[in-house]
């Protein structure tokens, strides 16, 4: 069971962590999270070609990706140092992201984010019970004490998804994000360890 105590990690510590994260493969009653491959970019381009969901989904400057830019981006936010990709699959089919960004093993914290890549997998769950399978990951099998969410405002699907998901909101940035001549905010949302595995006791 999860002690509420802090890790305190040695370089091999962190490495063995960093290996046990970018080898991941997740089962759940639906779906697989296993960590990107090269052959799910394909998969990737509906999603990354939708300006309309980008437009909520990326916190820099907005542009579709495809290509050679979609293979660069995914290697950037795939570094396996600070930052992971997980695809999730339903049927043997890839049908979501999972970004795992920003971690920090000494602190104990990362940031997360989940996507579905097309409408037809959206409505059905799957994005709730992919992120509970992550996430009960994070916080029992690497210890980790508290995950971070930014969400856009104005993106009222990803945040009833975390709101369901026992996050809480913690802050704004104002006009944090710029799209055309608007400015738009960004919410701060967090969640503990001991609040996520005390949750079914209540």
């Amino acid at each position: 069971m999860y002690a509420d105590n802090h890790l305190r990690t040695d370089g091999r510590q962190e490495e063995s962590l960093k290996q046990i994260l970018s080898k991941a493969s997740l089962r759940g009653q639906r779906l697989l999270i296993r960590n990107l491959k090269t052959e799910d970019y394909d998969a990737f381009a509906e999603l990354f070609a939708d300006e309309d969901v980008l437009y909520y989904y990326l916190p820099s400057r907005l542009q579709t990706y495809s290509g050679s830019t979609l293979a660069e981006l995914m290697s950037d936010w795939n570094d396996l140092d600070t930052a992971f990709v997980f695809t999730v699959l339903h049927e043997q089919k890839p049908i979501g992201i999972i970004t795992c960004e920003s971690v920090d093993f000494e602190m104990e914290h990362a940031e997360v984010g989940i996507a579905l890549l097309s409408s037809a997998e959206r409505g059905q769950g799957l994005a709730a019970e992919a992120m509970t399978i992550f996430i009960d990951f994070l916080f029992r099998d690497l210890e980790l004490h508290r995950l971070n969410a930014r969400i856009i405002s104005g993106n009222e699907d990803s945040c009833k998804l975390f709101k369901r998901l026992h996050f809480r909101h913690e802050g704004t940035q104002r006009d944090y994000v710029r799209r055309g001549s608007r400015y738009l905010d960004m919410n701060i949302f967090g969640l503990l360890a001991r609040d996520w595995l005390q949750k079914d006791s209540k």
